[in-house]
């Protein structure tokens, strides 16, 4: 149910130290790196021109542009890393093939956000959330039969794709079930067991990517409970709008890249 997914991101995972965004990460094996915090890269971005029926497409292009080349952030340019929140549940070891899978289609969800120039659908990566509240609720329906539930508050920030390049990058995965009926576009690595096993707790997906026009989309995602799921949550989200590079598996208490896996679909290729 999504709403129990919604307390256990509120969880959270280990992950490497977060990089701030003076410094650069890119991903190749071996490397380190760490993830920057989407709530600073969302401040920054807050202040991103708007669009109104007195600008010009051609002049909100331009001001776009110098804004751009006015932000303080190193990684602009395509260095910029984002990891899901709460991704330890994303990994699962198969000990007959000796293979940990990274389930990276389930690191993104499909939304609908606002920007400065309309609405736009993307694939976001939830890293960065806060101001959660979590409250019991009783539901109780025309008959008098009560339900216990949960009602969730919150504000997230998040790195969106378009559909087209996740959709793009997730054909050149392969399937991997997870531990349910339906298979997931997953990475996947070699690892011995005695490895794995130390690995496997500590691992987190990382998303390397650079900023695109017009850089910030806003929303909120809404669940209402009903008797049947009687969890309900409204979040608040800030979304930095990314093309994705690539994609890495990392061991959090390190930084230390393990695997990478590229985006042939990266726009600047």
């Amino acid at each position: 149910m999504k709403w129990l997914a919604l307390v256990a991101l509120a969880v959270g995972s280990a992950h490497a130290a977060p990089l701030p965004l003076s410094q650069p990460c890119n991903l190749i094996v071996g490397s380190t790196v760490g993830a920057h915090p989407t709530r600073e890269l969302v401040e920054l971005l807050a202040h991103t021109p708007t669009k109104d029926e007195f600008t010009s497409t051609e002049r909100h292009d331009s001001q776009l542009r110098e804004f751009f080349v006015s932000l303080d952030v190193a990684g602009k340019d395509g260095q910029l890393c984002v990891s899901p929140k709460g991704d330890g549940a994303l990994f699962d070891y198969d000990a007959d093939s000796q293979t940990l899978w990274a389930n990276v289609e389930a690191a993104s969800g499909t939304r609908i956000f606002r920007t400065a120039r309309g609405r736009i659908t993307v694939r976001d990566v939830v890293s960065d959330e806060w101001d959660s509240v979590i409250s019991d609720r009783v539901m109780t329906n025309a008959l008098g039969v009560s339900v216990d539930g949960l009602h969730a508050t919150g504000k997230a920030a998040s790195v969106g794709f378009t559909s087209e390049q996740m959709d793009a990058f997730h054909r050149k995965l392969p399937y991997h079930r997870f531990k349910s009926a339906y298979g997931s576009k997953a990475m996947s690595m070699l690892m011995d067991p005695n490895q794995a096993r130390d690995v496997k707790p500590h691992a987190m997906l990382v998303f390397q990517y650079r900023l695109r026009s017009p850089y910030l989309a806003q929303g909120t995602d809404v669940h209402a409970a009903t008797m049947d799921s009687p969890g309900s949550f409204a979040i608040e989200k800030s979304v930095v709008l990314g093309d994705l590079i690539a994609v890495g598996i990392v061991d959090g208490r390190t930084g230390e890249v393990l695997a990478v896996t590229r985006n042939e679909a990266d726009p600047a290729l």
